[in-house]
């Protein structure tokens, strides 16, 4: 796993632990997420993933001692290095605040200087739209969507790359 750490006022984000993964379960239980997405042995699996890679990093993010969000990608060493976010999610408190845009900018400034990053992409499922909107708001723009990508109890949803233009 990268190790992470950026720190933004009295913002702390800085790499999960074993330790983390029932506050984070719990985090994602106070939002409307999809069924099977926050069991404990599924995130239990994918922090042992991330653990393991030496590309992947599973972060927290902490406001004073409080875990206020989640952040989970991967880099990819090529000739322009892209920094891949495949999930970002803060605390329903933070929705309608312009929070969730300045640490997506202190996050891109972050791996620009440490791992010379100059190539940005997040995913999203199309259905959320609000998590759409903090990307769009980012400066990133829809560049592709891939159809019945995502497989969760059943249902299939389309999943949108956006790119930071």
């Amino acid at each position: 796993m990268l190790d992470v750490k950026i720190e933004y006022k009295d913002i702390k984000i800085s790499n999960v632990q074993e330790k983390d993964l029932v506050s984070i379960q719990k985090l994602m239980n106070r939002k409307d997420f999809l069924e099977g997405e926050t069991n404990l042995e599924d995130l239990r699996e994918r922090f042992l993933e991330s653990y393991i890679s030496q590309c992947e990093f599973f972060l927290k993010i902490e406001k004073g001692s409080i875990l206020i969000g989640i952040l989970k990608g991967r880099i990819e060493f090529k000739n322009e290095n892209e920094l891949w976010i495949w999930y970002f999610y803060l605390s329903e408190v933070y929705k309608n605040t312009s929070l969730g845009g300045i640490l997506i900018k202190e996050i891109i400034e972050y791996f620009s200087r440490e791992y010379d990053v100059t190539e940005f992409f997040a995913r999203t499922i199309k259905n959320e739209i609000e998590n759409m909107n903090i990307w769009k708001s980012a400066g990133y723009k829809a560049i592709r969507i891939v159809k019945n990508f995502y497989d969760i109890d059943g249902k299939h949803m389309d999943m949108i790359i956006m790119k930071k233009i």
